[in-house]
């Protein structure tokens, strides 16, 4: 089976290269570095990842968004859940089935594909009578051995763009104004940081499917629209932060970096 274009190996060009490091080539700055300190850090940093064992393998999935609008469709169309509005367990084939949604989800990819990138990264179980059931009503990328590289190559890259924008943001700029928030204690217990990963897991799923309903609602209907080259990506990304322990000497300048960042943005 030749798979479709969204399995296709995703590269990273110059200019997306140098639009992702460029925040960090001025934070750098502004710390003090020099260019060839800095061009020697990242080496060391490449030769390193070449040579780290045991880590999570990256595997290509091409976008990530038709797997996401495919979990999307089956915790809201009427025709994928029960009366309770949970999921329903799906055969691979027939009228309300696996191949059925994701036809209806993105047409152009296959279905063998998808339901193998989602049991993948444990967003699909098969159970014992042979039905899919859908176990992350939020597209997870990532498992024990493997994490998606196009879905943390957009993390990067978003990330990278927003701060990039907020830097180079004059006051009579036209754009959006883009932000990033963010909220951190670092005088939490262990059992604490669980408890508050767990909540904020759990609390930014369910911000995170309002955001999705939001931008569902306003989205371009017309196919002409949706094929025309004037369109922008907008949305918001969360992550969770959970460091190491950190000696108190190491915190203190930390702590002044984030108050002086969100007092500006």
């Amino acid at each position: 089976m030749t798979a479709p274009r969204f399995s296709k190996r995703t590269h990273i060009d110059r200019l997306r290269a140098e639009a992702l490091l460029f925040p960090i080539a001025a934070f750098l700055y502004a710390g003090g570095w020099a260019k060839r300190d800095a061009a020697q850090c990242f080496a060391r940093a490449f030769e390193r990842l070449l040579n780290k064992k045991g880590a999570r393998q990256l595997k290509h999935i091409g976008d990530p968004t038709p797997y996401a609008d495919i979990v999307s469709l089956w915790i809201r169309d009427r025709k994928f859940i029960d009366s309770s509005g949970n999921s329903r367990l799906l055969p691979f084939q027939g009228r309300s089935s696996f191949a059925a949604l994701v036809r209806k989800a993105c047409p152009q990819i296959d279905p063998h594909v998808a339901l193998s990138v989602l049991t993948r990264f444990a967003n699909v179980r098969r159970t014992r009578d042979g039905t899919y059931k859908l176990i992350s009503p939020f597209f997870l990328t990532c498992s024990d051995k493997s994490l998606a590289f196009e879905p943390m190559a957009y993390f990067l890259s978003d990330a990278s763009d927003t701060l990039g924008r907020i830097l180079k943001r004059k006051a009579q700029s036209r754009g959006a104004d883009i932000f990033w928030r963010k909220a951190e204690n670092s005088n939490l217990s262990q059992a604490a940081a669980r408890q508050f990963l767990a909540f904020g897991k759990e609390r930014s799923l369910a911000f995170v499917h309002e955001i999705d309903e939001w931008l569902e609602a306003h989205q371009r209907r017309s196919r002409k629209l949706q094929r025309s080259r004037n369109k922008r990506r907008v949305g918001i990304g969360v992550f969770s932060i959970c460091s190491g322990l950190e000696p108190l000497s190491a915190r203190k300048p930390r702590l002044r970096l984030v108050q002086r960042a969100n007092s500006e943005h």
